[in-house]
């Protein structure tokens, strides 16, 4: 508490203090101001800019989804007129047919000229024609050069068209025009969403009047709407199930709503529009903020944009008044800098003698022992000062001291990690051949496992098995098996000099490639497969010559889920050479 009072009962730090508080509140304030109001504000205006551009977007949209709507009910009103009653149209072919021709140029007005139109059709009914190898009404479908035309299309196609539920058999059983969901029609080899309408007489399904809409030409269409510099446009299912971009269209996987990490506002996503707010979502770690409006079709026409990008306005404001703000607070610093300069001198000149006294130079000249707070801070430094130059000397025997055992400690604990070193690596070697043994094995094997869950693991392994081990101990002793095992070694060493070589049981062998020779794999086994067959053309006694087996695996990501995985193909490959090798050296051994 007396340290406390000293301070501030100087007038230079009291000062100070006053002046920095007040700078500092005061800018505390201006950004608080400039957060709320212009948060307020300029977060309403851009909501609504992107909300208004969204619904004229959703309007030009909802315009030709309306033309082909109209289009479709004046067809099925034409049809349902041309048709006297179910008897005569199931029993009348002709009259069947005059319908179709004279419907010719009315499809051709309303959709020809409409570039999302792929198709048009009128189909009688199976209730009213049945199944049979006959062409009961018309199909148009647009060419390559834009222009309509007629397809056959059989009532019987209509129950092997694998895409029949879409525009057949659900319009009718809802018994009312409906928008499709966009499916896959492989006689168009496109994407389609159809708007049809069944045309029933007596309760009975007669025919069924449909229009289909290219969906790729939809999306590329609705692709190309930008906003500002970083904003774009995309359909998606009204429960948010699936999203359409062009770029992903016929994909396995498409992007749901579940991806999206929704921060603010999330209870709009299950209403028709966002009306005058945004969604803000994050998305592949990006921080986004959406719009969209409710089509006709029932899609949802969706707005986005980077969050940071749609707020740059708002943003830009809020950082003009912070560096205002800072701008004032540095300002009042400056202004209680020069009045406490004037106060501050001498003690600047005792911070100088500190210093020096820190360098250790201890012969500094202090400010005079006046009866002030200058003059009881030199008498406190002088104090200091002496008491410190006696204690210097005596820290700095005792440093020297614990310097030379801090050298022989570190020169101790040198010498243990060198022996720790050796002790370890000739843990690892397989004392006959000289290559790694089974426990480095075992200890790289779950090396590898961690990099597979890990996602970063990529390896190959080449199991080795050497050729009649058992036969040359019986017949020749164990020194010549041993012979034998070590020239293996220093075969698969030449062979793949950079990667690491392990002798896993007694006449087993695992090759793991390094980075190198794996980029290289298949030109090392071929060089592995000559030098064996040079080994081969050296004698005809096979226990003369050094003969393995050897199998080979890569690790495979989609289908690999441990080391073992790609061991196990290995070790079945040089199993199934080695019963070749076998059989071609007349030896029914065993392996």
């Amino acid at each position: 508490m007396k340290k406390s009072k000293a301070f501030f009962s100087s007038l230079s730090a009291r000062l100070i203090f006053l002046i920095v508080i007040g700078a500092f509140l005061l800018a505390i304030t201006l950004v608080a101001i400039c957060v709320i109001l212009t948060n307020r504000i300029l977060t309403e205006n851009t909501a609504a800019q992107m909300n208004l551009f969204c619904e004229e977007r959703g309007d030009d949209m909802n315009t030709e989804f309306l033309r082909v709507e109209d289009a479709v009910g004046s067809l099925a009103r034409w049809t349902r007129n041309k048709i006297p009653d179910v008897k005569k149209i199931s029993e009348d072919g002709k009259l069947r047919d005059g319908i179709g021709k004279d419907a010719d140029d009315l499809i051709r007005f309303m959709t020809e000229h409409n570039e999302f139109i792929q198709g048009a059709y009128i189909h009688y009914s199976l209730d009213i024609t049945g199944v049979t190898d006959r062409e009961e009404g018309v199909y148009y479908t647009r060419n390559s050069d834009g222009k309509f035309s007629i397809i056959p299309f059989t009532q019987k196609e209509i129950e092997e068209d694998p895409v029949a539920e879409y525009w057949y058999y659900g319009p009718i059983k809802n018994k009312k025009a409906v928008w499709t969901k966009p499916y896959y029609d492989a006689s168009a080899d496109d994407y389609l969403i159809s708007y049809v309408e069944p045309v029933f007489i007596e309760d009975k399904p007669v025919a069924i009047i449909g229009i289909d809409i290219s969906f790729s030409r939809l999306l590329k269409w609705v692709d190309s709407l930008k906003y500002q510099k970083t904003g774009y446009m995309y359909l998606k299912e009204a429960d948010g199930s699936v999203h359409y971009h062009l770029a992903d269209l016929g994909q396995d996987h498409l992007h749901s709503d579940e991806e999206d990490q929704i921060t603010d506002n999330a209870e709009l996503m299950s209403q028709p529009k966002t009306g005058d707010e945004l969604i803000r979502y994050y998305f592949d770690g990006r921080d986004r903020a959406m719009a969209f409006v409710t089509l006709r079709n029932g899609m949802k026409f969706v707005l986005c944009d980077d969050y940071h990008s749609v707020f740059s306005a708002r943003n830009r404001a809020i950082n003009v008044m912070v560096w205002i703000s800072l701008g004032m607070t540095v300002v009042l610093a400056g202004i209680a800098a020069l009045m406490a300069n004037r106060i501050t001198g001498p003690l600047r000149k005792l911070t100088s003698a500190a210093n020096e006294i820190s360098k250790g130079d201890y012969d500094v000249i202090l400010p005079p022992e006046r009866n002030d707070e200058v003059g009881e801070l030199s008498r406190a430094f002088r104090i200091a000062v002496d008491n410190t130059r006696a204690r210097t000397e005596d820290i700095k025997a005792r440093i020297r001291v614990q310097e030379h055992r801090l050298e022989q400690n570190a020169q101790t604990m040198k010498q243990q990690e060198d022996d720790l070193l050796t002790m370890r690596n000739l843990a690892y070697v397989d004392s006959l051949t000289g290559v790694k043994n089974k426990h480095a094995y075992e200890d790289t094997a779950g090396i590898i496992d961690e990099q597979i869950k890990a996602g970063t693991a990529e390896f190959a392994v080449i199991m080795c098995d050497l050729n009649y081990l058992k036969l040359i101990n019986d017949t020749r002793g164990h020194q010549a098996g041993d012979a034998a095992l070590k020239k293996a070694a220093r075969i698969l060493c030449n062979a793949f000099p950079m990667s690491t070589v392990f002798r896993i049981g007694g006449d087993e062998f695992v090759v793991i490639p390094s980075v190198l020779e794996y980029a290289r794999f298949d030109e090392k086994i071929d060089a592995l497969k000559a030098i064996l067959r040079k080994q081969k053309e050296t004698t005809e006694d096979i226990l003369d010559r050094t003969s393995f087996a050897f199998g080979s695996a890569v690790f495979e990501r989609e289908s690999d889920h441990s080391f073992k995985d790609v061991f196990e193909r290995a070790d079945q490959n040089m199993y199934e050479e080695k019963k070749k090798i076998h059989a071609a050296d007349g030896i029914s051994t065993g392996r």
